[in-house]
């Protein structure tokens, strides 16, 4: 399989070509979304800690890695323990480090887009054999997958307890502000935490740099700051933030800033008042969750509207509040801020799952044996 990072996100015909000749996979981490169109067929999306259920199944069962433009950073590899049958890899990167990361490495270094050209050229002129079934049964996961992320579409609300009456899950509100966001051009920026891990895996990008997100710092308050780009760049854009309630609480600086300097833009808070991407990873390797959530209701909207010139609204708890919310917000011509109540909670179709590792607050034990096992 093929694990492009951040490096690769402009190499897209070049690694079109390598899955072609090889008849590997893809597997991309967040930045990436987009560096070879998400229908493709040998493409399988995100892969590492909050990584999609296909590209984590590409991730376990490769036998061979081809590393290119990544870092390799904690979450995009499970903490190292994501390619457990891996026997080797070819490592493409311009950083020496990086591009040594792994064990039984075969380093290619130099820049990504001239070196996979001179690999496709060595492949060209002596070609391998395909393993045709290893794509296949990589798509058939990736069509569970998609079967997945649209039951959860289809159930747009559920009974919460902490907010007492329905509310919007995040994969549904998520999916609406993404096809908001895609009707009218903007750029979208993902926040660490729960919205990042629940975003990058519904984004499906045709083309590079329509989603971005912090990974591998988890820096939180990322999405709102990264607003104050479209005031600075020399060409201003449209952009919608998402971010959650623990990260815009962590840097809501924007608000003043963006409005200092002309932003133009949506922030839209997905509050549910837990630190929901390490309760979800908790949950899944101990079994339980531990000082990851609060019971404590701030309005954000009040905060918002304690601005002067930002617009600031209440997404209601339905997918037509939300549309409209967004529409209004749109048509705002400064700041905007939706504050839109989410659901957290056992119910399966409130996220959209678990299928990686970390070693998420103190080791996993788990995790931890695999490190030492798997012998790259």
């Amino acid at each position: 399989m093929v694990k492009a990072g951040g490096g690769a996100r402009h190499a897209g015909p070049d690694l079109l070509e390598l899955l072609e000749l090889t008849g590997a996979v893809l597997v991309h981490t967040p930045i990436a979304s987009g560096c070879i169109p998400y229908a493709h067929p040998q493409n399988m999306g995100v892969g590492g800690s909050k990584g999609s259920l296909c590209a984590n199944f590409a991730m376990e069962n490769a036998d061979l890695l081809i590393a290119v433009g990544t870092r390799a950073a904690c979450q995009s590899d499970s903490s190292r323990t994501g390619y457990p049958a891996a026997a080797r890899v070819v490592n493409i990167n311009a950083d020496l480090a990086d591009a040594t990361h792994y064990n039984r490495t075969l380093a290619l270094l130099g820049d990504v887009r001239l070196t996979l050209q001179e690999l496709n050229r060595a492949l060209r002129e002596k070609p391998l054999k395909a393993d045709a079934a290893w794509p296949r049964s990589c798509a058939a996961k990736k069509a569970d997958w998609q079967a997945l992320k649209v039951e959860r579409f289809q159930t747009p609300v559920l009974p919460d307890e902490y907010w007492g009456s329905a509310v919007m899950t995040q994969p549904a509100a998520i999916k609406i502000a993404l096809d908001w966001a895609g009707e009218r051009g903007a750029v979208v920026f993902f926040d660490a935490g729960d919205v990042q891990a629940n975003g990058f895996q519904i984004a499906e990008d045709d083309h590079p740099d329509r989603t971005f997100t912090e990974t591998g710092a988890s820096y939180m308050g990322f999405a709102t700051s990264a607003l104050l780009a479209t005031a600075a760049a020399s060409q201003p854009f449209y952009a919608l933030a998402l971010t959650g309630d623990g990260s815009f609480t962590m840097n809501p600086q924007i608000l003043i800033d963006g409005l200092e300097h002309g932003a133009h833009g949506c922030i839209l808070i997905l509050d549910n008042s837990q630190m929901g991407a390490i309760s979800g990873l908790q949950q899944a390797q101990y079994g339980a969750e531990f000082a990851t959530s609060g019971r404590v209701h701030v309005d954000y909207a009040a905060w918002g509207r304690a601005v002067p010139g930002v617009l600031a609204l209440d997404g209601g708890r339905t997918p037509e509040s939300l549309r409209a919310a967004l529409h209004q917000a749109g048509s705002h011509p400064g700041l905007s801020l939706i504050h839109l109540p989410v659901y957290f909670g056992p119910h399966e179709l409130g996220g959209v799952g678990v299928f990686g590792r970390w070693n998420v607050g103190n080791w996993c034990d788990e995790t931890q044996s695999l490190r030492h096992t798997i012998g790259l």
